[in-house]
C-alpha cells in the first residue's frame, strides 16, 4: 500500500479559504423522481445542416475563469456539491441561476419514504412493525441510506438542501428515547420538509406542530389541560421551542437582524411565561390519528405518519394571552384555538428576520451583513405579490442576493461558512459518484447500491436527524472562545470540530477515498454484511486517471470540481510535488495520483470553508 507523505495539513480556525465540489461520470443510483430534463435545442430542416458545435470545455480548462468560479460557489450553496456535469451545464448556459433555480422547483420531490420501505421489504423487514426492537439498528441504518442516497443522488438537489436547512430550525432527533424504534416517521418528517421547502412557512409551522414525531419530541401529543385535582397542568415544552428556536428568538429583532433596545439599552423580551402558559394550553388535546381514546397505550401501532387529531374533552378552552397581549377568547375548539396562534406567532415581526438569517448562515454564509438580511427579510414579508412566508421567494433572494453573488466576498474574511460534517462528505461523495453495493438481508439474496454510512455520523459530530438535542448540534450564534478579533463575528459549525470529530472525518473520508484501491475494497466487502454500519463505499476515479497523465492537469480539473477554482498557489505547490513523483506510465500510479491529492484537499483547510 502507498503511504502518504508527511504532508502538514493545518486546520486553523483563522483560517477561511476556498470550498468547493463537483463530480464526473453518471451514478448509477436510480433516481426517485421520473425523468430528467434536457435538449440541445437544436433543429434543421430541408437540405440544410447545423454548423458543427462548438467543442465543450474541460473542466480543467476552467480554472481562472470566474463565471465558473461563481457557477461552482452558486452550487456549492444550492446543492450538496457541485458535480462536474452539473458545473459544465450551468456554465454553458450562461451561468443564469435564476432558470437553475425555476428548474429545480418544477422538479418533482424525491420520496424518501417510499424508498425507505422499499429497502425495508428487501431486508425482509415489515415497514409497519414496530415490535422487534432488535431489528431498529437495522432500519435505522436503512433510514440512513435513503438520507445519504437522497442527497447526494437526488435530482431535486436544491429542495433537499433547503429541506436539509429546515430540518436544523425545526428540530427532531431520533436520539430521543420518544423517537428513536421510529424509522418511518423520522423519514416521513423529513419528506415534510422538502414537501414544504418553497411552501409557504405558515404553513409548514402548522404541519410540523401536527406531526406526531415533533408531538413526541417535544411532548405535544397527550398534552391535556389543567386538572388541579390531578396535578396536571399544560405541557410547556412544545410552546418554549416553537418560540424560541422554530420562529421568533427570546429577544425583537430589527429587519437586519440586530437585537432591538429599550430605553435602558437592555434587550425586549418577545414573551414572558404568561404568554408561555397561554401557548401551553393551546396545544393541548392532541392525539394520534388512529388513537381510540385519549389514554390508549398503543404506541407500536401509533401512526406516526399523519397529523394528529384533537380530542376535544382534553382540550383547554379558557380565555388565553398569547404573543402582543392578543387574548384568544374561550370556547374555542383545539383547532380554532391552533389556527389563532399560529397566526399570532407568524404575525410577529420577528418571524422574518430570526428565519430569513438562519437560512442565509444555512445556504450562504455564517455572517451576513445587516443590508443582505434587511434584503431577505423585506421578501420574507412581502413576495411581491403581497404573501408574506413565501420559502420560494426566500430562497431565490438568498442565492441571487448580491452578497452571495459578488467575487469580492471571496477576499472578506468573515464571508463563507465552516462546511459542516454532512455537507463536507456529500460534497465528497457527489463529486466522485460514491456508491457501492450493499446486501440488505441475512441470506444474502437481496442487495442493493447505496450509501451505507451510518456509524460515522457517531464520530464525526453531525448525523441526520440525530442531533444531541432540539437546540441542533450547534447554536446560530456560537463563537469560538478567542477566535476572532471581532466579537460580533460568529462560526456555528465550528461547535461540533473538535479534535476528535476532526480525526474521525479524516479516518472516514480516507476510507471512502481509498477504498478506490481495489485490494482495499476487497478487503472490506469480505467482512461486509447486512448488519454492517459502513458500507465498502468507494469513489469513483475512471475519469481523473486519465486526466493524471499530467499532473498540473489533474490538480487543474481537482481545482475545479472541489474548490471551485480558488486553490492557493502554495497549496497547488504542495501537491504537485507531492503526486508528480508516481510514474503516469502505469495505470496503478496515476490512481495513486488521483486518491492521494483528492484526500490533501479534502482534507485541507481551503475545502473545509465555504467561500
Amino acid at each position: 500500500m502507498v503511504k502518504l507523505k508527511n504532508v502538514v495539513v493545518a486546520f486553523a480556525i483563522a483560517s477561511l479559504a476556498a470550498c468547493g465540489g463537483g463530480g464526473s461520470g453518471t451514478p448509477s443510483f436510480p433516481s426517485a423522481n421520473s425523468g430528467s430534463a434536457g435538449s440541445d435545442g437544436s433543429s434543421s430542416g430541408g437540405t440544410q445542416t447545423s454548423p458543427p458545435a462548438a467543442e465543450p470545455p474541460e473542466l480543467r480548462d476552467l480554472v481562472g475563469d470566474p463565471v465558473a468560479t461563481d457557477v461552482a460557489r452558486f452550487l456549492t450553496q444550492a446543492t450538496f456539491g457541485p458535480t462536474e456535469e452539473a458545473l459544465l451545464a450551468l456554465y454553458e448556459d450562461g451561468a443564469d441561476f435564476a432558470a437553475w433555480i425555476d428548474a429545480q422547483i418544477s422538479l418533482p420531490q424525491s420520496e424518501a419514504l417510499r424508498r425507505l420501505d422499499a429497502h425495508m421489504r428487501d431486508s425482509d423487514l415489515d415497514p409497519l412493525d414496530k415490535s422487534d426492537l432488535d431489528v431498529e439498528w437495522q432500519k435505522r441504518m436503512l433510514v440512513s441510506d435513503v438520507l445519504w442516497e437522497t442527497f447526494v443522488h437526488g435530482e431535486d438537489q436544491l429542495r433537499q438542501r433547503v429541506a436539509f436547512a429546515l430540518s436544523q430550525i425545526f428540530v427532531i432527533s431520533d436520539l430521543s428515547d420518544a423517537l428513536f424504534n421510529d424509522a418511518r416517521g423520522i423519514v416521513n418528517y423529513h419528506d415534510l420538509m422538502a414537501e414544504h421547502a418553497f411552501g409557504n412557512y405558515r404553513d409548514l409551522m402548522q404541519a410540523v406542530t401536527l406531526n406526531p414525531m415533533m408531538g413526541e419530541y417535544l411532548s405535544m401529543i397527550r398534552n391535556e389541560k389543567a386538572d388541579s385535582a390531578r396535578n396536571i397542568r399544560p405541557d410547556e415544552n412544545y410552546a418554549r421551542e416553537l418560540m424560541q428556536l422554530f420562529t421568533i428568538g427570546l429577544v425583537a429583532l430589527n429587519d437586519d437582524g440586530s437585537v432591538k433596545l429599550d430605553a435602558q439599552g437592555d434587550p425586549i423580551p418577545t414573551y414572558n411565561q404568561d404568554v408561555i402558559k397561554g401557548f401551553a394550553s393551546v396545544f393541548t388535546g392532541w392525539m394520534y390519528a388512529n388513537a381510540p381514546y385519549w389514554y390508549w397505550g398503543g404506541w407500536i401501532e401509533a401512526n406516526t405518519i399523519e397529523p394528529m387529531k384533537p380530542f376535544e374533552a382534553y382540550h383547554d378552552t379558557d380565555a388565553k394571552i398569547l404573543l402582543n397581549d392578543e387574548l384568544l377568547p374561550a370556547g374555542m375548539t383545539a383547532e380554532q384555538d391552533l389556527e389563532a396562534a399560529l397566526d399570532n406567532i407568524f404575525a410577529h415581526p420577528n418571524i422574518a428576520p430570526f428565519v430569513s438569517k438562519q437560512l442565509i448562515q444555512r445556504l450562504v454564509t455564517s455572517n451576513p451583513s445587516p443590508d443582505y438580511v434587511s434584503r431577505v427579510t423585506a421578501v420574507f414579508n412581502d413576495n411581491g405579490r403581497g404573501e408574506k412566508g413565501d420559502l420560494e421567494a426566500v430562497v431565490k433572494a438568498i442565492l441571487l442576493d448580491p452578497q452571495a453573488r459578488r467575487v469580492d466576498s471571496l477576499t472578506d474574511e468573515q464571508y463563507g461558512k465552516l462546511k459542516e460534517p454532512v455537507l463536507k462528505f456529500t460534497s465528497l461523495m457527489r463529486a466522485f459518484d460514491v456508491l457501492a453495493v450493499q446486501p440488505l438481508n441475512e441470506s444474502g439474496t437481496a442487495e442493493t447500491e447505496t450509501i451505507r454510512f451510518f456509524w460515522p455520523g457517531y464520530d464525526y459530530g453531525q448525523r441526520t436527524y440525530g442531533s444531541p438535542s432540539v437546540f441542533n448540534f450547534y447554536r446560530p450564534d456560537y463563537a469560538p472562545s478567542n477566535a476572532f478579533d471581532n466579537e460580533d463575528v460568529v462560526a456555528p459549525e465550528f461547535q461540533i470540530l473538535t479534535e476528535q470529530n476532526i480525526t474521525a472525518a479524516s479516518n472516514w473520508g480516507g476510507a471512502v477515498i481509498f477504498n478506490s484501491y481495489d485490494f482495499l475494497r476487497e478487503n472490506c466487502e469480505e467482512e461486509l454484511s447486512f448488519e454492517s454500519g459502513v458500507g465498502c463505499v468507494f469513489a469513483r476515479f475512471d475519469d481523473e486517471i486519465e486526466i493524471a497523465r499530467n499532473a498540473g492537469e489533474l490538480l487543474d480539473h481537482l481545482d475545479m470540481l472541489m474548490l471551485g477554482g480558488q486553490m492557493s498557489g502554495e497549496m497547488r505547490d504542495v501537491l504537485l510535488e507531492h503526486i508528480e513523483p508516481f510514474n503516469a506510465e502505469q495505470e496503478q500510479e496515476r490512481l495513486y495520483r488521483v486518491a492521494e491529492a483528492t484526500y490533501l484537499i479534502w482534507m485541507s483547510p481551503e475545502f473545509a470553508v465555504q467561500r
